[in-house]
């Protein structure tokens, strides 16, 4: 009797240990399926979007949309905050993407004394209303660093700064600015940043005398100081061609002017060489 007990454990075993493998496989399956998905809807909304401009799209060869963005692992359903949406370039693809079943939040530092004080009201009562159609209902916009955070602790998916980064450091609040970032995200949640970058043998100052581009070192050190962790580093938007030293700072390439309005030479450059970092906030212990 011990013999067909030994089998009958060891086939238990085996159909047990089956059965653990195919789950594990089909879990990889469908987290590659999610992949796969959410990367399709982030094409659909770089190329298949109605809110983006002709001059959108023709600065895609040089920013990179699809591949930032699915390098950042963002997905239709998540809370997705963007700081200093400027014109909308990512806007316009930010929002149609998580219209349906997640959240943008428009986010910009906060407002000055004075006369800026009223514009900078005007612009979170005006953002989303202008262009309702593009943004849905869940849509929000927000200025961080007030007495009330932009989102409640442990909300957001992902906070993402495109090519801003220079402005917070320069402005002096970044500290506080990556203090409130940290809180608002999830544990695992994501900090993606693109920023102009500037040669690793620079001995000055990183922000003024570079007009725009900051050293990586610079940031991956100041990021992890706020108590992020570097998951991952893309050369997604690197440009060997962009000596990153004039004179008027990264402003002298076309990223700020219609590529018409450039020179041979900075049409052959295109846009600055950027940085493509991936910040993640360690998981609750």
């Amino acid at each position: 009797m011990i013999k067909p007990l030994i089998l009958g454990a060891t086939s238990a075993l085996f159909l047990l240990t089956a059965a653990a493998v195919k789950a594990d496989d089909h879990k990889k399956d469908e987290v590659h399926s999610n992949m796969m998905s959410a990367k399709a809807a982030i094409e659909k909304a770089v190329s298949g979007n109605e809110f983006r401009t002709p001059r959108d799209m023709e600065r895609d060869q040089y920013r990179n949309p699809v591949a930032t963005l699915d390098f950042f692992g963002i997905q239709p359903n998540m809370t997705v905050a963007e700081l200093g949406p400027s014109s909308g370039w990512y806007t316009r693809i930010l929002a149609p993407l998580t219209a349906q079943d997640g959240k943008y939040i428009a986010l910009n530092g906060s407002p000055a004394p004075g006369e800026r004080y009223d514009g900078s009201m005007q612009w979170r009562e005006t953002f989303i209303d202008h262009d309702s159609d593009m943004f849905g209902d869940n849509a929000t916009a927000r200025f961080i660093g007030q007495t009330v955070p932009f989102a409640s602790p442990n909300s957001v998916d992902t906070v993402l700064i495109f090519r801003g980064m220079h402005g917070q450091i320069g402005r002096g609040d970044v500290n506080g600015l990556l203090a409130e970032v940290l809180t608002s995200l999830k544990p695992g949640g994501v900090l993606g940043i693109v920023q102009h970058r500037g040669p690793e043998d620079l001995e000055h100052d990183p922000v003024t005398s570079m007009r725009g581009y900051v050293k990586q070192s610079y940031i991956v050190d100041l990021v992890k100081n706020a108590g992020f962790e570097l998951a991952a580093a893309s050369e997604i938007n690197a440009n060997a061609k962009d000596p990153a030293d004039w004179e008027n700072g990264v402003w002298a390439l076309q990223a700020s002017r219609p590529i018409a309005e450039k020179d041979e030479k900075f049409r052959e450059i295109g846009e600055s060489d950027r940085m493509t970092l991936k910040f993640v906030k360690p998981a609750a212990e």
